[in-house]
């Protein structure tokens, strides 16, 4: 059974490991799955599906992204909208490339430029069933498609499908590594960004019940969001120990980290908010 940190409690961490304090709770969202923090900006966005519970991935063309301040604040709640040219249905998983934010739209990516005079457009030729995760490395752009098993990567030259666990969510890149979470199979996995080789399984999965959202921490730590237990988790570098960081949460999804400032967004999907964390090690 996981080791359990008082959230709020530093003192009951032991040396090497993370504690979290609940610094803000951002509420009037609306079905928020993922956020993202661009590491250029600090400039953290929320993709809310804006839609009845269990319909998240309806094609009801009422989706939009809010932007946040750098630090967790509100900035512009509908940063942008579904459009009649350019629709959102449940966008989820998004991922931040130097020039655009890119967002998982059910069965399509959506991008959002960042930079120009370049309009909002759905990227051709990616498609999958429920694409869920997003993650961005070394100029390319990938998305998991959970009902798919499959990850899809394109880049400039083109779109490559790549091998991934069964009912694959979370994705994740770390000093040139990929990472993943499976939602049925309950464990983390090391991909080979190539696509060619299994992946490499963890073998943690009576640890969880239903992994969404992966990052990884500056020292090798990973943080994992179990969606049906509540609970915001870490796995020690080495891969063998799982503790609690953040329990008593509501539905928590697609995690998202900015590392310059040590936070950890946790969005409630069906509570309509996001939590925010500042993280330390002790």
């Amino acid at each position: 059974h996981p080791t359990v940190l008082v959230l709020g409690t530093l003192g009951h961490s032991c040396r090497g490991t993370w504690a979290a304090q609940r610094i803000r709770v951002l509420e009037k969202l609306d079905g928020p799955e993922c956020v993202v923090v661009d590491p250029a900006t600090g400039v953290p966005y929320v993709s809310n599906c804006e839609t009845a519970s269990g319909a998240y991935w309806a094609e009801d063309g009422t989706g939009f992204i809010s932007r946040l301040k750098p630090g967790g604040e509100m900035d512009a709640l509908r940063w942008q909208s579904s459009t009649k040219d350019v629709p959102l249905n449940g966008p989820k998983g998004m991922c931040v490339t130097d020039t655009a934010l890119y967002v998982a739209d059910n069965r399509r990516v959506v991008c959002y430029p960042l930079k120009g005079a370049a309009v909002p457009h759905v990227v051709k030729g990616v498609e999958g069933r429920k694409l869920n995760d997003m993650a961005a490395q070394g100029g390319s752009a990938y998305v998991s498609d959970t009902a798919g098993s499959r990850i899809v990567k394109f880049n400039d030259q083109g779109v490559t499908e790549m091998k991934a666990p069964a009912s694959v969510d979370g994705i994740t890149f770390f000093k040139g590594k990929m990472f993943a979470v499976s939602w049925s199979r309950h464990e983390v996995y090391e991909l080979d960004p190539e696509g060619k080789a299994d992946a490499k399984p963890f073998g943690l999965a009576k640890h969880f019940e239903s992994l969404d959202g992966i990052e990884v921490l500056d020292d090798g730590t990973f943080v994992v969001s179990d969606y049906i237990a509540g609970t915001v988790y870490t796995i020690s570098p080495d891969r063998q120990t799982v503790r609690t960081l953040a329990d008593g949460l509501k539905t928590p999804a697609d995690i998202g980290l900015d590392r310059k400032r040590g936070l950890l967004y946790v969005p409630e999907l069906e509570h309509n908010r996001v939590v925010l964390y500042k993280l330390e090690k002790k």
